[in-house]
């Protein structure tokens, strides 16, 4: 690593120091091939980071108001996969093991999400914090 110019050396040119290609996104690139367009954005960047969060906010406003002007649709869709279900459900007898076996396990991630997210808003894993116990 070059730390010449660490504290302002006369050397004003230079934009940004470049991650050498064994850096932690090169390897991560390396391990997961699905990443090497990320990596290769990150460590040989075309654009300026002003220009990236330009892009980045046109993008969230793009997501937000198609997520919003679709909501209609996507409602209509979850309606009508809710009806498939129901209707796999309510001839109890006709559930095969397989149906059975994927039911519990989607029940067991659910479940295991909700745990979870308690035990992160709870700060602990087991109980809530008492705080101090008051001496009397």
């Amino acid at each position: 690593v070059d730390t010449s110019n660490l504290f302002g050396s006369a050397n004003t040119s230079q934009t940004a120091p470049q991650p050498s290609s064994m850096s932690f996104i090169g390897a991560l690139a390396a391990r997961f091939p699905a990443m090497k367009p990320v990596a290769d954005g990150v460590l040989k960047p075309t654009k300026s980071i002003d220009a990236l969060g330009s892009e980045i906010m046109a993008m969230r406003f793009q997501y937000w108001y198609r997520f919003l002007t679709t909501y209609g649709e996507t409602f209509s869709k979850a309606k009508a996969q809710s009806k498939v279900v129901m209707d796999t459900v309510k001839p109890p007898a006709d559930i095969t093991y397989k149906q059975l076996a994927v039911g519990a396990v989607c029940g067991v991630h659910i479940y295991g999400a909700f745990t979870i997210g308690e035990m992160l808003g709870r700060k602990s894993i087991v109980g809530y914090s008492q705080g101090k116990k008051a001496h009397h």
